[in-house]
């Protein structure tokens, strides 16, 4: 979703997209009720703190990657664990992974351009993107409830500066609309933005 099809080049901030990576992993692992984090109401020195449930792997290693580094050391913030300029962020590398990775499954292709060499990733399956899309449509155009997985992916989106852009110009009024609502009920959603802002901020 943060690829444009055509030129393969990045739809929003660079930062703020390797932000939003990392906290997706901290995400995904609070889904699962592998760590909790500590709520905003829990006070300055509390919040965003996070707690290890569950340290048993998990079929991925980046998602295990996080899971090592925070049984290793216990009470770690979201903001530091997720921001670009923290010590060994667990962004670090993650997108060139995750892209290496869409690669190996068939759902981009890796293009380098003749002059500097750069790094291209265009889409070659366009399943995978067209089945988010219906979730977004169907969550913030039609209405309808979605998941708790889809609402943390909606507000992973919005901070990056790449929701919007998935829609029409006529249609962006009522996502943001209805994206914040969403949000605003949403435990993982608010953690999501509220971390994405403390660490691009």
């Amino acid at each position: 979703m943060a690829l444009d099809d055509t030129s393969g080049r990045t739809v929003g901030a660079k930062m703020n997209l390797d932000t939003a990576l990392a906290a997706a992993l901290l995400v995904e692992l609070a889904l699962a009720e592998r760590i909790s984090v500590a709520p905003a109401e829990a006070g300055w020195l509390e919040r965003g703190k996070v707690t290890v449930i569950n340290g048993r792997p998990t079929d991925d290693p980046d998602l295990d990657a996080v899971l090592a580094k925070l049984l290793a050391k216990e009470g770690q913030k979201v903001k530091n664990l997720v921001s670009t300029v923290s010590w060994r962020p667990i962004s670090r590398g993650l997108r060139d992974r995750r892209l290496a990775r869409l690669v190996q499954q068939g759902v981009l292709v890796e293009n380098r351009t003749e002059v500097l060499g750069l790094r291209r990733y265009l889409t070659r399956d366009s399943g995978p993107q067209q089945e988010v899309r219906a979730r977004l449509k169907s969550a913030l155009i039609d209405g309808l409830t979605p998941t708790e997985r889809t609402v943390a992916l909606i507000a992973l989106l919005e901070a990056s500066g790449i929701l919007h852009k998935l829609f029409p110009a006529e249609q962006r009024k009522l996502v943001k609309t209805r994206a914040r609502q969403l949000s605003e009920g949403d435990w993982a959603a608010k953690a999501v933005k509220d971390a994405i802002a403390e660490a691009s901020g």
